[in-house]
């Protein structure tokens, strides 16, 4: 299949697509620093005086530091900790640090280090710095680093196809490669491209090239030493990146001692050439993280989590027993369906929702989506099994399957063990499960002799795959905080207009808008924070809400997205039960929201901008990440005014 010159041409064909959506994709959620390859670094952190005096709220080029830092000679960041921070009792607790601190570094004798892999650094941004003397975007080193491990990951599937000898429709080939770039966890790294999103990108780069040249191992007869030592580097470099990865080279050694071999038996497995040759890289690389966490933290197996500067829920954490949480973020969780662009949300909710309605306070969670309600299609990964008895014989297709699949499961018992989920760790194994499943699908397709049995699983199989591509697609526009709307609203909406033919569920920017609604309070005034008002969603969201001030007092919150919280307060008399009422209108030419009570105007809120639909106006709720917060008493609303302004700027 690999040879024909169609087959050839969709494989570049889906390169192209994917790596243009990616180069699209990256940065969107901060326009302004996209590719920005003056870093302006020395502004942003007082260099060269090295220190500074107020804390860093934004993480904001660490790769590029410690590639100056590994320029240099030296291991700390090029950045020093204030004396105000270090004159702290407990320097490292998130009560009292956040004025001085660098947020997610690693604080140790006085010095700043940081706990991600240092992989990035050796690759990519330190000998740039050397041969420059600039910095390298860490947004274009994501880019580079998704789109290298997409390569290898397109290269590896079509070569096992090939030597399985499986022949498929041209347009189904075509839309497995393109959902094994844009079907998974990886795209969702782009839009917010920093110093977790380097670390991760680069270990999908190093396994993706590891796994590619074990297959070339097993599959040729020449140069195996060559290649076993390509892919020992490509998996030692993966341990410098994100240390459990180190799991695959495990699985990788298991396989390869396995792997029958006419010549050798026994123990003499273990002197292989090949096997050394793919061992040595692996071991050095292990050694050199150890010396490195030694060097720093005076502890090889010390990688700076007990001295990190971030909360506190998660410094110094441990693994746990009970892993069921983090299964259920990991694998289950569902996205929040709507109607509005771009259809499929990152949820926050409880574990196990909606059977439970508890956060944990010593859980740290980030909108998450569990990848089987992103990709039901991974659930064919286990019949990969199935072909074990061709791994027996000497398989190399199903045997570097079998070892993508056996640390794909060894990473998701490790991230599940610990006190925190994010969206973004999904891909340290999703592509690969995603690999394994397109090729059991494939394989199954094959076996099936009747044409319509046939044409029916393939359409299945179609649809199953664009789901993937659509909603891996959503989540990487949403980004982890919806920064696209935020950074550039007219883009988004301008986007949105060509996926949204219906009026209801079209966003408008900046519209014209007046709405009013009589609300009747319940007898006790309630503390916690009640919505009255909601418009757009997440990063686009403006939201009224009300909450008890104390005796004959309630106060009205006017505040706009999650990521960028312009919050404006007023307090007002109030006794309950009592009806009151309140209207809001945005005014298009000013940008501002004035909110009024029982007819008297108490608030003039300026936003940056206002983006929302018509099915977005909602009394008394605030959907909000999944949320299902609602007032508490009787809402009577008027109904509301909704147009496209004339400006809509």
């Amino acid at each position: 299949m690999t040879g024909n010159g169609r087959y050839l041409a969709a494989r570049i064909a889906a390169a192209v697509a994917v790596g243009a959506f990616y180069f699209w994709a990256i940065g969107i959620g901060a326009v302004h620093q996209r590719f920005a390859w003056n870093s302006g670094l020395d502004q942003y952190y007082h260099l060269p005086e090295h220190v500074i005096v107020q804390g860093s709220v934004d993480i904001n080029g660490y790769y590029d530091l410690l590639g100056r830092a590994f320029a240099k000679g030296q291991l700390r960041l090029p950045v020093e900790p204030s004396p105000e921070l270090l004159a702290l009792s407990n320097p490292w607790s998130d009560q009292i640090n956040r004025p001085y601190r660098l947020l997610d570094t690693a604080l140790y004798k006085g010095h700043y280090y940081l706990y991600h892999g240092a992989t990035p650094a050796v690759l990519l941004f330190t000998p740039w710095y050397l041969i420059t003397g600039h910095d390298f975007p860490e947004n274009f080193a994501v880019f580079l680093l998704s789109l290298g491990g997409y390569l290898f990951a397109a290269a590896l599937f079509s070569r096992v196809f090939s030597t399985l000898s499986i022949h498929l429709p041209l347009a189904l080939f075509t839309l497995f490669l393109l959902a094994l770039g844009l079907g998974q966890s990886v795209p969702f790294l782009l839009q917010r491209a920093k110093v977790y999103e380097v670390a991760i990108s680069c270990g999908y780069f190093c396994l993706s090239a590891g796994f590619y040249f074990v297959f070339r191992l097993l599959t040729v007869s020449r140069l195996r030493n060559f290649w076993g030592a390509l892919a020992g580097i490509s998996f030692g470099l993966a341990i410098g990146c994100r240390p459990h990865l180190g799991l695959a080279a495990a699985a990788v050694l298991v396989l390869l001692l396995l792997t029958p071999d006419s010549f050798t038996k026994g123990l003499r497995r273990l002197f292989r050439p090949y096997v050394l040759a793919f061992a040595i890289p692996v071991i050095l690389c292990g050694l050199a993280v150890a010396a490195y966490n030694y060097a720093r933290f005076d502890n090889p197996f010390e990688f700076g989590t007990r001295y990190l500067l971030g909360g506190d829920a998660y410094r110094n954490f441990h693994l746990s027993a009970n892993v069921t949480r983090g299964l259920y973020y990991l694998l289950i969780c569902p996205p929040d369906l709507v109607p509005e662009f771009p259809f499929v949300r990152l949820a926050l909710r409880p574990p196990f929702a909606p059977m439970n309605s508890i956060f944990s306070s010593d859980y740290f969670l980030e909108p998450i989506a569990g990848v089987l309600s992103l990709c039901p299609i991974l659930l064919l990964t286990p019949l990969l099994w199935l072909g074990w008895y061709q791994w027996k014989r000497g398989g190399p297709a199903f045997a570097t399957l079998a070892a993508m699949f056996v640390s794909a499961c060894g990473a998701i018992l490790v991230i599940a063990s610990v006190p925190f989920s994010s969206h973004r760790y999904e891909a340290d194994f999703t592509p690969y499960l995603l690999l394994a499943a397109c090729v059991v699908a494939g394989v199954g397709l094959q076996t099936l002799r009747r044409k319509p049995v046939r044409r029916i699983a393939a359409t299945g199989l179609a649809v199953l795959l664009l789901y993937c591509i659509t909603a891996n697609l959503a989540l990487s526009i949403q980004g982890p905080y919806d920064q696209f709307v935020q950074a550039n609203p007219r883009s988004y909406v301008e986007l949105a207009r060509w996926f949204s033919p219906m009026e209801r569920y079209r966003p408008l920017l900046n519209p014209v808008f007046r709405a009013g609604a009589v609300f009747h309070f319940p007898e006790t005034c309630d503390f916690r924070k009640e919505p009255l008002l909601s418009l757009g969603e997440f990063g686009s969201r403006y939201l009224l809400s009300a909450e008890c001030g104390g005796p004959g007092e309630i106060r009205l919150i006017s505040e706009t997205s999650i990521l960028h919280p312009d919050v404006l307060r007023v307090s007002l008399p109030f006794a309950a039960p009592g009806l009151y009422a309140v209207g809001w209108e945005f005014s298009p030419k000013d940008l501002i929201m004035t909110v009024t009570w029982n007819g008297e105007i108490v608030m003039r809120h300026p936003l940056r901008f206002l983006v929302t639909a018509r099915s977005q106006i909602l009394f008394g709720e605030d959907p909000t990440l999944g949320n299902r917060d609602t007032f508490a008493g009787r809402i009577q609303p008027l109904p509301p005014e909704l147009f496209a302004s004339a400006s809509g700027k």
